[in-house]
């Protein structure tokens, strides 16, 4: 689910525990424990495409050493905060127009790359995990942009990176 479909169902869900209660809205979300808690995750949500739109308008030496940063927090963090940090960031960039996914994915793509093996298998697991669960439609949206993404690397490199990627995908 991307960012988008994640906050129009914490909208429903809002509007339908809301319409059953006599209170205003105002009311109702300062009283309600389960819409407090959906408020706090569309703010994140909304927090981490901001970031991601943001990261996608720096200049790239900029979002290579922003995304460096945040993949190697990924690769010391335990497991289930891993992934859930990682599915964040990826909802936020399939929130990217498509020249903007390319650009996030290649630095991502990029950084991937120089990590040592240790780091880039942990990561590369957790983004199997998240991807592999993805329906089709967003698998081929990122697929798109991983191959625009690789396109200028020479030609075994690109090979190689491609083939892992597609074994995330699966």
């Amino acid at each position: 689910m991307t960012a988008r479909e994640d906050l129009e169902k914490l909208a429903r869900e809002c509007e339908e525990c809301a319409g059953k209660d006599k209170a205003s809205f105002e009311e109702h979300f300062e009283k309600c424990p389960a819409c407090q808690e959906r408020k706090a995750k569309a703010e994140k949500l909304t927090q981490m495409m901001e970031m991601m739109q943001m990261l996608a308008s720096k200049p790239e030496e900029d979002r290579r050493q922003i995304l460096a940063a945040r993949m190697e927090a990924f690769s010391t963090m335990p497991e289930d905060k891993r992934i859930a940090a990682i599915t964040d960031m990826l909802d936020g960039i399939a929130e990217l127009s498509e020249e903007d996914r390319v650009k996030v994915v290649k630095t991502r793509t990029d950084n991937m790359t120089k990590l040592p093996k240790d780091k880039r298998e942990i990561l590369m697991g957790s983004l199997k995990k998240i991807m592999s669960a993805w329906p089709e439609e967003r698998k081929m949206m990122e697929k798109r942009a991983m191959m625009a993404a690789t396109q200028d690397y020479f030609i075994l490199k690109r090979m190689m990176v491609r083939n892992m990627f597609k074994k995330m995908l699966m």
